[in-house]
């Protein structure tokens, strides 16, 4: 199932570069929210592709027809390009993310950054690769962490918090960077390409296929409270390893 999963997420990829000047661009909730026809054509083929290799999977995604709640069975969670503004400046930082559960348990993740072609995957209990390669998080601390997160773009009223946390995560950190792909970002973390991400509110379909791959990577995620993460709500979102995790909720708690 994880080969055909990955062979479909890959044919994706290539509508994603087929993609011309005309990207038929629109708003959903707001300005700064934007779709492109590449969305919706890319979910419409993964929905197709993959409903041929799970015949009785719901399937939940961002955009177009399906599901808006996960179901119990199987369920694919499908984010077509995560990192859309990315997409549309031609920023060449975006991902397909498709994560597969079974009873509301994440089984199956496939993240591909097209522009690289860089292929992140896990299956649960086989650990987490990128391009066949085993991948693993860091164990640094904070002091020694390259730190990602995100802005939450359509909710700029925790634009003030997300920057005062991260202020404080700047002093402490060995770096800051912000990438606009959820997906990528902890997929760099399960790769030990940067050591913390953290993000004050996302949608599963932003991080259901990157989190198991950072699980099989050793990875651990909550909310950044420290709360458990539910696949079923819009919630906020940090990943890391023990060591950074803790220093993390020590900085937020005090804000």
């Amino acid at each position: 199932m994880l080969n055909q999963i990955i062979e479909i997420v890959k044919k994706a990829g290539e509508i994603y570069r087929s993609a011309g000047n005309d990207l038929g661009i629109c708003e959903k909730s707001s300005s700064v929210d934007l779709v492109t026809k590449y969305d919706k054509k890319i979910q419409d083929f993964l929905y197709t592709e993959l409903k041929k290799v799970v015949p009785e999977a719901q399937l939940f995604g961002e955009e177009g027809d399906g599901n808006k709640e996960l179901t119990d069975g199987y369920c694919f969670i499908i984010d077509p390009i995560d990192g859309t503004t990315n997409f549309i400046k031609g920023f060449q930082h975006s991902a397909i993310s498709v994560g597969l559960a079974k009873d509301k348990e994440l089984i199956i993740g496939v993240v591909l950054d097209p522009d690289l072609n860089n292929l992140y995957y896990a299956e649960k209990g086989k650990g987490a690769f990128l391009n066949g390669k085993p991948i693993h998080v860091s164990d640094y601390n904070i002091e020694k962490s390259l730190a990602l997160f995100g802005t939450c773009p359509y909710e700029h009223e925790l634009a003030h918090k997300t920057f005062t946390l991260t202020e404080e995560i700047f002093y402490k950190a060995l770096e800051v960077r912000r990438g606009g792909s959820a997906a990528l970002d902890i997929c760099y973390i399960a790769a030990g390409k940067a050591d913390i991400y953290y993000e004050l509110i996302l949608r599963p379909w932003d991080w259901a296929g990157a989190t198991l791959i950072l699980h099989e990577a050793g990875g651990i995620c909550t909310q950044v409270n420290g709360d458990k993460l539910s696949l079923n709500k819009i919630t906020s979102y940090v990943c890391g390893n023990e060591k950074n995790l803790k220093e993390f909720y020590e900085i937020y708690n005090a804000q």
